[in-house]
């Protein structure tokens, strides 16, 4: 009987941390509604744009000690900076420096 409560315990603890890592998993970025109107550009196009600044963009990298999928990753970077970029007014964002860590910076700009 003993045993069976221990084994019951070890497999609750495993289901309550797989639980957790599932859900730590999920994008909880969400883009607002202005910044649906913000689009991820190339740097050529905005050429004859406004700079309004720039926005750094930071997110987490690893959920404990798995790395987290680098499309994820990117997905919610350009999303937050997105959501950055209507807050200053910005319709477009140029990303000016590669992911690391989890953070990456990027250009705001007002095209229209």
């Amino acid at each position: 009987m003993q045993m069976k409560l221990s084994v019951m315990r070890v497999c609750l603890r495993l289901g309550a941390v797989t639980g957790v890592l599932l859900v730590a998993a999920c994008a909880w970025v969400k883009p607002s509604t202005d910044s649906q109107q913000v689009a991820l550009v190339k740097p050529e196009l905005v050429a004859s744009c406004q700079r309004l600044g720039e926005t750094s963009a930071k997110t987490l990298a690893k959920i404990v000690v798995i790395n987290r999928s680098d499309r994820k990753l990117a997905h919610e970077l350009v999303t937050l900076a997105k959501n950055q970029a209507a807050v200053m007014q910005g319709d477009a964002i140029v990303a000016e420096t590669p992911i690391v860590a989890g953070e990456q910076t990027f250009g705001v700009y007002r095209c229209r």
